[in-house]
């Protein structure tokens, strides 16, 4: 099975979220579930610095990452796609057609996860907070569909 999490540039919230729930899948010892991030916009870039301080504060385990674009073949091969806002979903639908593998996060936190990029060190702690109470949830969920 493959989970994709997609945001606007892929150098934050996705990146972030990706590593946070592979952290989560692997403390489980769950197998069998892949976890990649997109970006609705096509440019390659690394993860911001202030991502990877907030992912290296709370000893989330990454590694070094490249943004790429949410293209057709990354979201025809993903079984489930989590995105950050509802405009991420508009996107994908206008660009692929509407699926019901589109999740939003706000499906599991209540809320959107806001954008940090740009924004300074608490935004990212918040968008760290608010993936921390999402990404057991979206966990519970993918273990259920294996």
């Amino acid at each position: 099975m493959k989970a994709l999490f997609v945001c606007t540039g892929n150098m934050c919230r996705s990146p972030m979220a990706m590593f946070m729930l592979r952290a989560e899948l692997s403390s489980r010892k769950v197998n069998g579930i892949e976890v990649d991030s997109a970006g609705t916009m096509r440019h390659e870039k690394p993860m911001t610095p202030l991502a990877k301080s907030v992912l290296d504060k709370h000893k989330v385990a990454r590694e070094e990452y490249i943004s790429k674009f949410a293209d057709k073949p990354l979201y025809d091969g993903s079984d489930y796609i989590f995105v950050m806002t509802e405009a991420h979903k508009i996107m994908l639908s206008a660009l692929y057609g509407r699926s019901e593998k589109v999740l939003q996060l706000s499906d599991f936190l209540g809320h959107e996860v806001a954008d940090p990029y740009g924004l300074g060190e608490d935004a990212y702690e918040t968008a760290f907070c608010d993936l921390s109470l999402a990404i057991p949830k979206i966990a519970d969920f993918l273990q259920k569909q294996l």
